[in-house]
């Protein structure tokens, strides 16, 4: 089982890969699809799955993998190097996501990323099956509440692609 520490050095590494296509959208893709990259992001995603077992990385690594299925669905591929996630490893992260709220084990900071994700992908929770709580949690919380959270780049530092994108938010980025 791979670390925190592991899993964001993995990520780090395929998002440099990502950075190094050069070309439009179209030949980014291409380099990218050739290079094998659009397979490292599943094997990611479960790796972080394997940590909900371990009670000291439960909680982070399923920020990571929720932000992981968030990006996948949302965001372009050749930007985020993230295809599209087989169904069932969405499932499964969201299932998961619905096991720790009904058990009271999320915190402030899942709750206003749920927002954020929710705010700009409405169904996304929902489609892969997302319970009542899960939906309650999330609108706990308005869909701007993380601009009050204070993220600052230490925060972020070492948590992957979730940390890269909330560092860059939270400094103005689109």
């Amino acid at each position: 089982m791979l670390s925190l520490s592991s899993l964001a050095g993995w990520e780090e590494a395929v998002m440099a890969s990502i950075i190094g296509a050069r070309g439009d959208a179209d030949e980014r893709d291409r380099q990218i699809e050739r290079s094998g990259l659009y397979g490292e992001y599943p094997a990611i995603v479960r790796a972080y799955e394997e940590l909900f077992s371990d009670p000291e990385s439960a909680g982070e690594a399923l920020k990571r993998a929720v932000f992981l299925v968030w990006r996948s669905a949302a965001g372009l591929p050749w930007e985020t190097g993230l295809a599209a996630l087989p169904d069932g490893t969405m499932r499964a992260v969201v299932d998961e996501l619905d096991a720790r709220v009904r058990r009271g084990e999320t915190d402030q900071e899942q709750g206003w990323m749920l927002a954020w994700y929710h705010t700009q992908s409405p169904y996304l929770l929902e489609l892969y099956g997302a319970s009542p709580a899960v939906l309650r949690l999330v609108d706990s919380h308005s869909g701007d509440t993380w601009s009050g959270a204070a993220i600052i780049g230490a925060s972020m530092v070492r948590r992957g692609q979730m940390g890269r994108y909330w560092s860059a938010l939270a400094n103005g980025a689109p």
